[in-house]
């Protein structure tokens, strides 16, 4: 008699967990941000990046890796780093331009949606083509953590930027593989962060958060630049 294979290994339920609860964060930040506790919103979402980071790290290390945890994970991505900061930006700052506050805030999901797509489909392992949509989810959980207060037409410029990018061709460092010709411009670059960050420390320590997302986000437009001087000047 054949011996019949379990519908799912224990191995790969481990990091889907992780994934589960990465979409958990995003709902339970969709609840706050209609009860209008925006703070509490923006954490949970970067709590849903750290699970988002770690299950992945996890299917790799138990060789767990699969479609299914694959599409699992973008669909999860689209709930906590689309949705959500699309709810959040919306009811805390964009609701002031009624219908088209919303649509703006859409932009979020828009350009969330197309770029998992595209991950899913281009196989890149050493960057990333436009920026990552945790990188954006985590741009807007910063402005509502941080309490920035930014006229909302400047939000709305923010959000259209963001969507942008994450549809663009710039290609942003996901640090898995970096080039010994790119690593002394990495130390550079993080000399100036590590500096903004010392002086946004004396300023206002509050604001602080906002500096690892806005960093990342000019990080790809400025080596696109060094790359192509020419193009450029």
């Amino acid at each position: 008699m054949e011996k019949i294979k379990p519908a799912i290994n224990p191995v790969y339920i481990f990091p889907s967990s992780f994934t589960y609860a990465n979409a958990l964060c995003g709902f339970a930040s969709i609840f706050f941000s209609i009860n209008s506790n925006f703070f509490i919103a923006g954490v949970l979402i970067i709590i849903a990046i750290l699970l988002d980071v770690f299950d992945g790290r996890i299917a790799r290390f138990f060789k767990a890796t699969s479609e299914f945890g694959k599409e699992l994970d973008s669909f999860a991505d689209l709930v906590s780093f689309g949705v959500a900061p699309a709810v959040l930006i919306y009811l805390s700052e964009l609701h002031v331009f009624g219908t088209t506050g919303l649509l703006i805030s859409f932009l979020l999901i828009l350009g969330g949606m197309s770029r998992l797509a595209r991950f899913n489909v281009i196989n890149i392992s050493n960057y990333f083509l436009g920026i990552p949509i945790d990188a954006s989810g985590l741009a807007v959980a910063s402005l509502a953590i941080s309490k920035i207060q930014l006229n909302p037409n400047i939000i709305a410029c923010i959000v259209i930027t963001l969507a942008f990018l994450m549809v663009c061709n710039i290609k942003y460092p996901s640090f898995k593989k970096i080039k010994r010709e790119k690593r002394k411009k990495i130390i550079y670059l993080t000399l100036l962060f590590a500096i903004s960050c010392i002086i946004m420390a004396v300023v206002d320590i509050e604001k602080l958060i906002i500096i690892p997302p806005a960093f990342y986000i000019i990080f790809g437009p400025i080596l696109e630049i060094e790359k192509n001087p020419e193009e450029h000047g």
